[in-house]
């Protein structure tokens, strides 16, 4: 494996004197502009192996969505303009000149996955723009004859050149972060659904950690038809303050000392729960990493996976074993690491041009490139990322 470097200078955020974690919740634009963009590549990918035997060429990582307009007020909400979603990028739209639903396809993903997310967003409140053209310099890309006009089925190569970066375990602060979040979730079904009728689901978390001292703020919508006035959201969040305070505290590293306020400052009302319905706008690639948070001062990639081509696109497919070959490292060997890959366009993507595994403590290289070999080298990604969805 001459292409794998190991170093042992590991950066280890929990060993610093300052930290700064963020969580943009399943609720805000930029992840819902994510998982959108995921959803809709998985269910097309899939569709497309059921029928062809083979993944088209697509990529909508360009996904948008935002832009509403809904009045609301204590125990009021009233639709002025619905919340646009923009399905941008390119998609085939036939393979051997046999049609493919891409309108249908999109729209019953969509509305499946906002219907769990946003229950209080109906199918009327949305318009729901399919973007996705066939355009392209080759003229079959977007709409193949045969698996001729699919190169990569012949030679797989990477679609780009880029870097994939993933580090793991979390550290206490990222930990806490990102259950502080997932607690007001049931993720018990198909896709996680809202614990609480009156809380909205554009939830962001924020810690700042200095020393042993976290100050964590979370900003959360309360629902304004479930509340006829100051006095009753300020009891709503006082009430969740409290509870999400028991939560931390069970949960959060005893070294650390945590202060943690909801809604601090200004209050924050919403008609169905996410900031889309009042002129805010999502984007793939402006959220979370793909660790499910913003960690300011780890290293990370600016690759924005969702969306992109499953088969061949090296920010789909190495974002997705970087991270499971971090996670195995640190599961089989003990230890921390923080792992990088990199393809040249056109170049070999797995093995990348360059794999880097950095660690807390020296480990021999044998058990280092066994683990390589079987967590990266070796791993059914494409059947992994679209039967495990990769929503953060």
């Amino acid at each position: 494996m001459d292409y794998l470097r190991v170093s042992n200078d590991f950066f280890d955020p929990a060993k610093k004197n300052l930290e700064i974690v963020e969580r943009k919740g399943l609720g805000h634009p930029d992840t819902l502009a994510d998982a959108l963009a995921e959803l809709v590549s998985i269910d097309y990918s899939n569709f497309c192996l059921d029928n062809f035997g083979v993944v088209l060429h697509h990529n909508i990582d360009k996904f948008y969505i935002g832009a509403g307009l809904f009045k609301s007020d204590f125990g009021y909400c009233e639709k002025l303009k619905p919340v646009q979603i923009f399905i941008n990028g390119r998609m085939s739209d036939s393979f051997g000149g046999q049609k493919i639903d891409l309108v249908g396809m999109q729209r019953e993903t969509i509305l499946n996955y906002l219907h769990a997310i946003l229950p209080r967003l109906s199918e009327s409140d949305l318009v729901i723009n399919h973007n996705a053209t066939q355009n392209s310099r080759l003229s079959h890309w977007f709409s193949p004859r045969d698996i001729s006009d699919l190169p990569e089925y012949s030679k797989l190569s990477a679609g780009d050149s880029a870097v994939c970066i993933f580090s793991w375990p979390l550290s206490p602060v990222e930990d806490l972060v990102y259950c502080l979040e997932e607690f007001f979730w049931d993720k018990t079904g198909d896709f996680p659904h809202p614990k609480f009728d009156n809380i909205g689901q554009d939830i962001k978390v924020m810690a700042f950690r200095q020393g042993n001292k976290v100050d964590v703020g979370i900003r959360l919508p309360i629902i304004s038809t479930c509340v006829k006035g100051q006095d009753e959201y300020e009891a709503a969040v006082d009430l969740i303050q409290q509870q999400v305070r028991v939560f931390a505290h069970e949960i959060v590293d005893k070294k650390l000392n945590l202060s943690l306020s909801v809604n601090a400052n200004k209050p924050y009302l919403l008609g169905i729960g996410s900031c889309i319905e009042c002129g805010e706008e999502g984007l793939v690639g402006r959220g979370n990493s793909n660790s499910g948070l913003i960690s300011v001062f780890r290293p990370h990639s600016v690759e924005a996976p969702s969306g992109k081509n499953p088969v061949y696109h090296t920010g789909r497919v190495l974002n997705f074993l970087v991270m499971n070959l971090s996670k195995a490292l640190y599961n089989e060997l003990g230890i921390k690491n923080t792992v990088s890959a990199v393809t040249k366009n056109g170049g070999s993507l797995v093995p990348p041009a360059f794999l880097s595994i950095s660690t807390d403590k020296k480990i021999s290289r044998i058990d280092l490139e066994r683990v390589v070999k079987k967590y990266f080298l070796e791993v059914d990604y494409l059947s992994r990322l679209l039967s495990e969805r990769q929503i953060k």
